[in-house]
Order: C-alpha cells, then sequence, then structure tokens
C-alpha cells in the first residue's frame, strides 16, 4: 500500500544527512511510495532524483522569536505547511538540528528523529547536566533512529532508560553511485581522497600531518569547503607540502573523485556511520579510517582502522595501503542497501 513520507532537513547542501535525505527519498519511490523532502533553508546544491516533490518551508522568519518561545511556534507552522501541501503524512522523518528541535513539537502523526553523530560527541563542549535536560526534552519527545549502533549505543548512555530509538543503517544507492561516477573523470591522476566538510570533527590537521609524514607520491585531493578550509591551508603551507595538496572544494558529484583515487582516508574523531566508506566500497576504491566510537568499524575490519588522532599510526596505514592495496578492499553488506532500509523505515508505520 502506498505511502506518504515526509523527511525534513535543513538544507540540501552537503554530503551525510542530505545524501541520506536523497537516497531513501528516491529507494521510497523506487518502492512506490511518495517521498516528500522539506527543506528549511533555501539552498540546493545536490542532485535532485526524479519524482521526489520538494517543498521550501521558511524558518528564516522564526529566527527573530525568542529562542525558548521558536521551536512551537515553527513547529505549528511545520504542521500547516504540510497539511497544506501534502496532506497527512504517514510517516515524518527529521534530520539534524535545528531540525529535530522543532519537529519534537510537532503534532503530526509518526515523527521520528534520525540520528546521524554520536550525540556525546557532537555536543561534548557543551554537556553540562543542563544542556543534557535541554536535549533530553527534544530527543526523549519522540522516537529516535541510529544510523548505526553505535550511534544507538551512545544516545542510551547518554538519555536513559526513556529512549525510543531502534538502529536502521544509513543505505546507499548502488546503482546511482556506479553510474554518476563516470560522469567525468578528475583531472588529477595517482592520489588519495578525503571528502567531507572542513570542521573539527573531520579532523583534516591529522590527515594532512599523517599524509606528510607518510612521504607517499601520491597527491592528496580535499574534496569540501567549510570554516576550517584556510586552517588547513596554513598548514600544508607550513609542511611545505603545497605542491603534493589539493583543495579541490565542493562538488555536487564526488563520486569520480572517489572512484579514480588510489585510496580513500577518513580521519574523523567521530563518525555516526560515514556514507563515505559505503560509497568508496561501492566503487571498489581501498579505505582506512580512523576508528570512530561509531561507525567505521561496523564497516570496515580491523586491517582498515587506526586509533583516532594519531598521525604517526594514520601515516603508516597510509603507506600499508596503498603497496598492499588488495588488502583493504571489502565488498558492501547487504544491510547497507536501499531496499533494506526502505522496508526498516515503512515498518514503522503503524497505523
Amino acid at each position: 500500500m502506498k505511502k506518504k513520507i515526509v523527511l525534513a532537513i535543513f538544507t540540501l547542501q552537503g554530503n551525510g544527512a542530505e545524501r541520506f535525505a536523497l537516497t531513501l527519498a528516491k529507494g521510497l519511490v523506487d518502492a512506490g511510495h511518495e517521498a516528500h523532502i522539506v527543506y528549511f533553508k533555501n539552498i540546493i546544491d545536490l542532485p535532485i532524483p526524479e519524482n521526489i516533490q520538494l517543498h521550501f518551508f521558511d524558518y528564516q522568519k522564526y529566527r527573530a522569536i525568542p529562542k525558548f518561545m521558536r521551536t512551537g511556534f515553527a513547529a505549528r507552522a511545520f504542521d500547516k505547511f504540510v497539511l497544506k501541501n501534502i496532506g497527512i503524512p504517514d510517516l515524518v522523518l527529521s534530520n539534524l538540528y535545528p531540525v529535530d528541535f522543532v519537529l519534537a513539537h510537532s503534532q503530526l502523526p509518526n515523527v521520528h528523529l534520525v540520528i546521524h553523530n554520536t550525540t556525546s560527541q557532537e555536543y561534548a563542549k557543551q554537556l553540562t547536566p543542563q544542556f543534557i535536560e535541554q536535549l533530553k526534552k527534544t530527543y526523549l519527545a519522540k522516537p529516535s533512529i541510529g544510523v548505526s549502533e553505535g550511534v544507538t549505543r551512545d544516545f542510551r548512555q547518554l538519555f536513559g532508560e526513556k529512549s525510543q530509538i531502534k538502529t536502521i543503517y544509513n543505505p546507499i544507492d548502488v546503482d546511482t553511485i556506479l553510474q554518476t561516477a563516470n560522469e567525468f573523470i578528475p583531472e588529477y591522476q595517482d592520489y588519495i581522497v578525503h571528502v567531507g566538510k572542513f570542521k573539527q570533527q573531520k579532523r583534516h590537521d591529522i590527515l594532512i600531518k599523517a599524509y606528510a609524514k607518510a612521504n607517499v607520491l601520491q597527491k592528496l585531493v580535499l574534496v569540501g569547503t567549510g570554516e576550517l578550509m584556510e586552517t588547513s591551508k596554513q598548514l600544508v603551507k607550513e609542511l611545505n607540502i603545497e605542491d603534493k595538496v589539493i583543495f579541490a572544494g565542493f562538488q555536487k558529484n564526488p563520486y569520480p573523485f572517489i572512484k579514480h583515487a588510489k585510496l580513500m582516508v577518513l580521519s574523523s574523531d567521530f563518525e555516526g556511520l560515514g556514507l563515505v566508506i559505503l560509497e568508496a566500497v561501492v566503487l571498489g576504491t581501498p579505505v582506512i579510517s580512523t576508528d570512530c566510537p561509531s561507525g567505521p568499524s561496523e564497516i570496515l575490519p580491523s586491517i582498515n582502522l587506526v586509533q583516532v588522532g594519531d598521525s604517526d599510526l594514520l601515516g603508516k596505514k597510509i603507506q600499508d595501503a596503498l603497496s598492499q592495496s588488495e588488502n583493504f578492499k571489502i565488498n558492501l553488506q547487504k544491510q547497507f542497501f536501499t531496499d533494506v532500509a526502505v522496508k526498516s523505515y515503512v515498518s514503522l508505520i503503524t497505523h
């Protein structure tokens, strides 16, 4: 039976939760359901699959309302917007702050909050008892979905026995990835790639130091943009490797960069799951990653993992993965296929 599913997200700019929303929406449509994406800020940088209906909910105008009143006002406006433009949904999936903070107050049926990161790590600098109580008002108000077992475990540890959370792994659209990876061939050859925003979580500093220590012939291509990009450029300059590191900027289609790389490296302090790891696996590119509290170890074997924050070990692992690349390739496990995720999400509809 055809179901009407709403995915709410702040923007359609980025590579993690944003690609998840588009991939799941496409999978739902392919399975015969109706998928609607409601976005809060009018930025669309990603290609939109066919038959997904987009709706812009102008959240900016509620920013003038004091924070303690804003979520209630915005939630009522969101509900009204959805009922007017979409109708009564069978399932609503909220993705990321500040969408979660609004939709925790929604009165629409079957609202679930999708938790894309280890919450304790994401809010590590703010985790006072008072702030945890604030978060509880949001994250215990509705049932939640963890995108990996580690995310789910962390959520339960933080919020206790009242947590309503289960795990559904983020899906990968294998056919689309394989197809779009052939759209062009990057101008670079013989390189290592990293795809991700330049923010503290991703630890470009560890990656750049590890790359310098590895002293390999392959260049390092950094795909993405963000607040710490200039800091990373400065570090590259200090290490005197400007001729070997390429800042490729944000790419709507990062898949050709991943496909043609000799190796993908993740250097994050934490990840929810690590979609780019799955994308690299699909494209047959070897991946190494820091062994975050959640995510990479649920995808990769131990040989592909290295301790978080250790640039020496990561540099050595880069050397190993380049010289023995076949040992670092793996096959995609079935729990990451789109049809599995679609069935799991549709099973949340209980009416």
